[in-house]
């Protein structure tokens, strides 16, 4: 079984029942997406975020701004409770690797879902994401941060051949050509805080890039077509 699918079956529910009362004590101040959104001064129109649970930040984005707000998630007892806490988020039932929308976005956020996904369905998931920003939109990506790829064995099914992939996910984006870094805030899992220091298996970070598939190229200014 790909470890995708464990988290739709069933690990998603759990995950979000684990963490339902630390969800309700979500503290906007520390959050290092919602920081960057805020040091920026970013207003964006439409929001999309991945992963969102039960639309905890998307909420405290609308407060801020207003935006159109769409949350796609895995877990149906996170949509239920969402649906019920926050009623101007639309809510979709899906993952970062299968989502069934089709318009962009001003800003996407994808924090702390891309660790869990399938080594094997990785890029496809970055194909996703990447589909659903708009040209010069905004991609915001957390995770961990270490300095070395990591992988550690997912503590809540140890009988699962499951993991978590730690690595700096925003590298795959900007490898590519089509985004720019505006800004990262890195800090520590455990405090949620910005710390300049930070043992490598609890470093967090939280990438800004902008979308830019055309406008930063270069022109050559000869043509060597038949060369």
């Amino acid at each position: 079984m790909l470890q995708d699918e464990l988290f739709i079956g069933s690990e998603g529910d759990r995950w979000f029942e684990r963490n339902r009362q630390a969800l309700n004590r979500f503290d906007v101040a520390a959050d290092l997406p919602l920081r960057l959104l805020e040091l920026y001064g970013l207003r964006p129109g439409r929001v999309l975020e991945i992963g969102a649970a039960n639309g905890f930040r998307l909420a405290a984005i609308q407060a801020r701004t207003g935006a159109s707000a769409v949350a796609v998630e895995p877990s149906r007892r996170a949509i239920a409770n969402g649906k019920a806490s926050f009623p101007s988020i639309h809510f979709v039932e899906g993952s970062a690797t299968s989502m069934p929308l089709q318009e962009g976005f001003d800003l996407v956020i994808v924090n702390f879902v891309l660790h869990w996904i399938d080594r094997g369905n990785l890029l496809r998931a970055v194909a996703e994401i990447d589909r659903l920003v708009k040209d010069s939109g905004y991609l915001l990506v957390g995770d961990f941060q270490p300095v070395n790829r990591r992988r550690v064995r997912y503590h809540h099914r140890p009988q699962a051949n499951v993991f978590t992939y730690m690595q700096n996910y925003a590298e795959i984006f900007l490898e590519s050509g089509l985004y720019h870094a505006v800004a990262m805030l890195s800090g520590d899992h455990a405090g949620k805080k910005l710390r300049p220091a930070v043992v490598e298996s609890e470093r967090i970070g939280a990438w800004l890039l902008r979308k830019e598939t055309q406008t930063h190229y270069l022109e050559d200014g000869h043509d060597r077509r038949g060369r």
